[in-house]
């Protein structure tokens, strides 16, 4: 697999973010992507795990182009530069775990330690802002926003954070098309519909399996008939956070004991962009197949992570692994260790997961 670069010069989902904000009157001085705006109001929906690998193979009747996600691939990263309009490494958010110098490795969509089933656990001791340098557009603009999204999402620190507009909650796929109609009869000047679906279906099934790709046709097309009718009051855009590689073999960091004695903390980041922190040289010790090593230099000079601003720079680590084909590197927590592999991953910088689809109507 062919690595792919996020473009953040203007191609990317940073760029549309950097659109979005200054369209809702949040100029923030910086290169959007070239799309044009014609209305005063715009949809955004956000189908979680639709890559451009999806796009390809399913019947999608729709005008659209490529463009990059962030890097890390990952939810937490995309999200958050989705909303704030600035790059990973401004932010902080660099991967489904972080690195932090005070507290350690924590989950920044939970705000958890590492490992903890439970959510929100460092909520009594630190807010989230301690963390990251989040600036987000929606709690600055004057305009009228609904958020459309699972109801077990809704309330979580990593939403509150990002916006506070009006929820309009769901459980499954049918009620958030209901929703959709909902808000957009209220006349909002924004409305952000986010669908986990296509997602948690491949993590838990595989990518390509025959009902997962079923269901993400399904899903697509209905979004599609939906949002239509209000194409004459809105501008809907339609894009997605990354694609998704099926794993070909879990790689059990676990088993490299010598390479965890070297560690000074454990492995953070992705299954598909592992971050390894050490004092020590230990490239004699990495010796996986097909998976690239970057170090320190090269993550902040090929711009991987976008500007990484000085308070982030001890977040990024020593090394980075990242597999070349569909092998995921997976690290296992004490509190998680007979939890089931996931059959499908992303992170990384393979073109199934950095290219994702915009689709304009």
């Amino acid at each position: 697999m062919t690595f792919v670069y996020p473009d953040y010069k203007k191609n990317s989902i940073y760029n549309l973010a950097v659109k979005l904000s200054d369209s809702l009157g949040v100029n923030t001085q910086r290169e959007p992507i070239d799309i044009n705006l014609e209305k005063d109001k715009t949809i955004l929906v956000l189908i979680d795990g639709f890559g451009i690998n999806y796009v390809k193979r399913l019947n999608i009747n729709m005008n659209y182009r490529k463009i990059t996600t962030v890097f890390p691939s990952t939810t937490a990263s995309v999200i958050t530069t989705l909303f704030t309009a600035m790059m990973p490494g401004e932010h902080g958010v660099i991967g489904y775990t972080n690195y932090t110098n005070d507290i350690g490795v924590i989950n920044p969509m939970r705000f958890t330690f590492n490992g903890l089933d439970t959510s929100e656990a460092l909520q009594p001791i630190r807010n989230f802002t301690d963390e990251y340098d989040i600036k987000p557009y929606l709690k600055n603009t004057d305009k009228k926003y609904a958020v459309i999204m699972p109801g077990r999402l809704d309330k979580t620190t990593f939403t509150s954070v990002m916006m506070d507009g009006d929820y309009y909650q769901y459980k499954f796929f049918w009620d958030s098309i209901y929703q959709l109609d909902n808000a957009a009869s209220r006349g909002y000047d924004f409305i952000y519909y986010y669908i986990p679906f296509i997602d948690s279906l491949a993590h838990a099934y595989g990518t390509y399996q025959d009902f997962v790709l079923n269901a993400a046709d399904e899903i697509i097309n209905n979004v599609k008939n939906s949002v239509e009718k209000y194409k004459d009051n809105y501008n809907i855009i339609i894009t997605a956070d990354h694609g998704h590689v099926p794993v070909s073999e879990n790689v059990i960091i676990n088993d490299n004991k010598d390479l965890l004695e070297r560690l000074d903390i454990m492995p953070y980041g992705d299954s598909r962009a592992m971050f390894l922190k050490t004092r020590q040289d230990i490239s004699d010790l990495i010796k996986y197949e097909n998976v690239s090593i970057f170090k320190y230099n090269d993550i902040i000079n090929k711009n991987l992570l976008g500007n990484v601003s000085q308070r982030f720079l001890n977040r990024v680590g020593d090394y980075l692994l990242l597999p070349e084909d569909g092998r995921a590197l997976i690290y296992k927590v004490q509190n998680n260790r007979d939890k089931p592999l996931l059959k499908s991953h992303h992170g990384g910088l393979t073109e199934d997961e950095q290219l994702v689809p915009l689709i304009y109507i």
